[in-house]
């Protein structure tokens, strides 16, 4: 069944779309789908090997999963954390030597080089344990690459890594291009960036404004928008709360400290007029629940209503995630449940988490 041939469901029926464990992929060989894990740092034991492994590795098939691994050129000047990566090669290592098979001699160079000390990595504040991942486009659109943490939890904050459902976004946004393209977008709780970047990178809107409030997380947003757009021509704005503002020639991309306790004084519409919100895995401490509902109503009320939000999120607390759909409800606005599509265009792992997919309009008596 394909992902738009689900059916939608309002919330009152309480019913989620099922998630298929396994989807088919576009077609890729088994190699580049396991570089593609790799360079997002998938966990180990989540890595799909297709194939790759259930052969004995010749010298030249080894050198070829280096290359497309721990050897990959974006990690050169980008590297991923190099714990992940002296763990992968330890997996890699002890499946070799339990078929008997020769290492290649990159492999232990590569393994000792990451366990001697001083392997750090060249980032400005290693204090919060930051370091790249990669997420590869779907079509050959190119590369995302993220300064991100690899704890749940840093520096006070959960925004400095992302989350499954921000990945689950991306692939609901590219089953629905048209949704999206050539549109104003927001994003609410960027985070460090991936959601707003794919749409960026990926479908031309007019304009899209990614916001958080934490310092360190706009820190880490603002670099990885100019690391995505190295050559977007910076415009002048005059709204103190928008720290960056870029022309990529097709879109303007702007980044924008947005607390949702003060919504109503950040002059929002100087900068944009909303025709969709979107966000990820927002919805998880009820307390925030408030200021959320009034940023929602005055966003809504800058588009005359006629705008829709669509929201990603990782079912953790069923009574959480209700309790804020009652308030949406209450407050009149139309909630639609949509398929969580399974893992196609934009890599994740659709099995780890229970993903929930709403979209979002003010309902009219």
């Amino acid at each position: 069944m394909k992902p738009n041939d689900c059916r939608k469901t309002t919330v009152e029926n309480n019913v989620s779309p099922a998630v298929a464990a396994n989807a088919d992929q576009i077609d890729e060989s088994p190699l580049k789908l396991v570089s593609k894990q790799f360079l997002c740092c998938t966990p180990i034991r989540s890595i799909r090997w297709h194939g790759l492994l259930e052969h004995e590795l010749n010298w030249d098939e080894q050198a070829a999963l280096l290359d497309a691994t721990v050897d990959h050129p974006l990690l050169q000047r980008y590297p991923i954390s190099v714990a992940y990566q002296a763990a992968f090669l330890k997996f890699i290592i002890a499946h070799l030597s339990s078929m008997n098979v020769e290492h290649h001699d990159r492999m232990y160079e590569n393994y000792c080089a990451m366990l001697s000390p001083g392997t750090e990595l060249p980032l400005d504040d290693p204090s919060i344990g930051l370091s790249y991942k990669h997420y590869e486009l779907p079509h050959g659109q190119g590369v995302i690459s993220l300064k991100e943490s690899g704890a749940f939890v840093s520096d006070g904050t959960t925004g400095l890594c992302s989350w499954q459902a921000a990945k689950a976004l991306c692939e609901h946004i590219s089953n629905n291009r048209d949704d999206f393209h050539g549109r104003n977008i927001l994003e609410l709780g960027s985070g460090v960036g991936l959601s707003g970047i794919y749409l960026a990178k990926c479908y031309e809107p007019s304009i899209i404004v990614m916001s958080d409030c934490h310092s360190s997380v706009l820190t880490a947003l603002k670099e990885n928008v100019r690391l995505n757009f190295p050559n977007a021509a910076p415009v002048e704005c005059d709204n103190p709360l928008v720290s960056l503002l870029l022309d990529s020639g097709n879109t303007l991309i702007g980044v924008m400290d947005l607390d949702w306790q003060y919504i109503s004084a950040s002059n929002l519409s100087q900068l944009i007029e909303p025709d969709v919100i979107v966000a990820a895995d927002i919805v998880y401490d009820h307390t925030l629940f408030p200021a959320l509902l009034s940023t929602l109503n005055y966003i809504f009320c800058l588009s005359n209503n006629h705008c829709k939000f669509v929201l990603a999120c990782t079912e953790r607390n069923q009574e959480t995630l209700n309790e804020f759909l009652q308030l949406l409800i209450t407050a009149k606005f139309r909630i639609n449940e949509e398929p969580v599509s399974p893992s196609r265009h934009f890599h994740w792992d659709s099995s780890a988490s229970n993903i929930r997919i709403f979209t979002i309009s003010r309902a009219f008596s």
